[in-house]
């Protein structure tokens, strides 16, 4: 079986090749990078779908077990059934964000704190999946999914490095977000589970209660910028200056989360490196995508966050319990604070 994407990039995209700073010029969208991205979806409808039948019992390890030998997509212990390519048929423009210099491209601009990085805009691109495992047609959706929902390389989860899909041929899925998200669950088999979810579940999992999708009256950059607190009160309140209206939970855009060289922000009370993705997806499509363009919001409620925090603020220090109950209020106050862009939900 075989799908063929046809691919343009919308948003800036810096995926490091043998410097991180520097694009590859082969591809530019890099394989490597596709099938990255392509086996964390996967591994997130998995986890949804065996989450909400009560395999609660080691999920993580039944994910990838359902995601290498159940979509066909591989382990450490077995290669993926599946062959990927990309071809340039039009380079991009490519950008250089300089050392130290505004591009207004928050990630970027802090990359380029310590050195020059190059990021890639349109062009035009081929990327083609083929394959004979039985659930081609749910992995092949997966990817899909992914290209929808999260960008490539850098700042992937902040809506860089997000590609529009012009135009499919071959076995490639139709519809839009649900239909994909329904037709990849189909190829996760369930066995013998039913035990009762016990809260949040442990990993990431697109699980109804657990997994929001919602599309929204905003573009890039606004969206690449809402995970920046000045951001977040100037559509809040109207002011820079004004308080964060994610208040002490800032800490659900991801960690580590600090301010550089004020010693201010979130720390952890045990002295330990904090390294947490965020939970948040942003992904800004033109109206060109396939898949439906505008603007798409993403939310995973999990419990794979340290389980206590140190927030040290100008006013003093505060200890955060990060519990089911704290993860819920942080969604909570994200929705009320992207109300101002209408969000329409998707899925569920």
């Amino acid at each position: 079986m075989r799908a063929v994407f046809e691919l343009t990039i919308n948003t800036p995209l810096s995926v490091g090749w043998y410097d991180p700073g520097v694009l590859d010029p082969r591809f530019y969208i890099r394989p490597t990078s596709v099938k990255g991205l392509w086996r964390w979806w996967a591994r997130a409808v998995a986890a949804g779908v065996l989450y909400e039948a009560g395999c609660v019992r080691d999920l993580a390890k039944e994910t990838s077990r359902a995601v290498a030998e159940d979509m066909g997509l591989g382990s450490t212990k077995a290669a993926s059934a599946y062959r990927i390519r990309v071809e340039v048929l039009r380079p991009p423009r490519v950008e250089v964000v300089r050392r130290r210099r505004k591009s207004g491209i928050q990630r970027l601009d802090l990359i380029a704190l310590s050195h020059d990085v190059e990021y890639a805009v349109g062009g035009m691109f081929r990327l083609t999946v083929e394959g004979n495992h039985r659930a081609f047609a749910p992995a092949v959706a997966a990817l899909a999914l992914a290209l929808t929902l999260s960008g490539l390389g850098k700042g992937g989860r902040k809506s860089l490095g997000v590609v529009d899909v012009l135009d499919t041929r071959g076995d490639a899925p139709r519809g839009g977000v649900r239909e994909l998200l329904e037709a990849a669950r189909e190829g996760v088999r369930v066995g013998k589970c039913g035990a009762a979810q016990q809260g949040l579940p442990p990993i990431p999992a697109a699980a109804r209660g657990f997994f929001e999708v919602y599309k929204v009256a905003a573009g890039f950059p606004d969206v690449h910028n809402i995970f920046l607190r000045s951001r977040r009160a100037e559509l809040a309140a109207g002011s820079f200056a004004a308080p964060d209206p994610m208040d002490r939970n800032a800490w659900f855009f991801g960690l580590p989360r600090s301010q550089r060289g004020t010693g201010t922000g979130y720390m952890d009370p045990r002295g330990e490196g904090l390294r947490r993705p965020s939970a948040v997806f942003a992904a800004a499509h033109s109206p060109r995508h396939k898949y439906g363009g505008g603007t798409y919001i993403s939310l995973f409620l999990s419990a794979d966050w340290p389980p206590k925090l140190k927030w040290v603020g100008e006013s003093g220090v505060e200890s955060i319990v990060v519990d089911e109950r704290r993860v819920r209020e942080a969604r909570d106050l994200f929705l009320r604070l992207i109300q101002r862009w209408s969000p329409q939900r998707v899925w569920p």
